[in-house]
């Protein structure tokens, strides 16, 4: 940084002034630029979660209806997201999906084999 170049404070946009290294004008904007990041970060990871619990309430009706290859349309519109998922591996030439402790495999248009996973021993 040159010696020239003005220094502006992250939260607020004042100018800094003091050691070369200072990113905000005092305490109050730090926290205040901290608690605005980690609410962020806090409400992505909740949305994200609550879409989770879509999803493994939408696949345990599945699996309580007997219901062993259900249409992903039909899916989406009980709110299920497909591209909300907790784990993968590929095996013996098929795909596996983890909502959770349920597992499943799909095609392009339907899920099928949805059960839930064996307790670890």
């Amino acid at each position: 940084m040159e010696k020239n170049e003005e220094r502006l404070c992250m939260n607020c946009g004042r100018t800094l002034s003091g050691r070369p290294d200072k990113l905000f004008c005092s305490t109050r904007c730090k926290n205040e630029w901290h608690n605005r990041i980690s609410g962020e970060e806090k409400r992505r990871r909740e949305r994200v979660f609550s879409i989770l619990c879509k999803n493994y309430r939408v696949l345990e009706m599945m699996i309580e209806l007997e219901e062993h290859n259900p249409v992903i349309s039909s899916l989406e519109n009980a709110g299920f997201r497909p591209e909300y998922i907790t784990g993968f591996r590929h095996l013996r030439g098929r795909d596996e999906y983890r909502c959770f402790d349920i597992t499943y495999n799909k095609t392009e248009a339907r899920l099928y084999n949805i059960r839930r996973a064996p307790e670890p021993v």
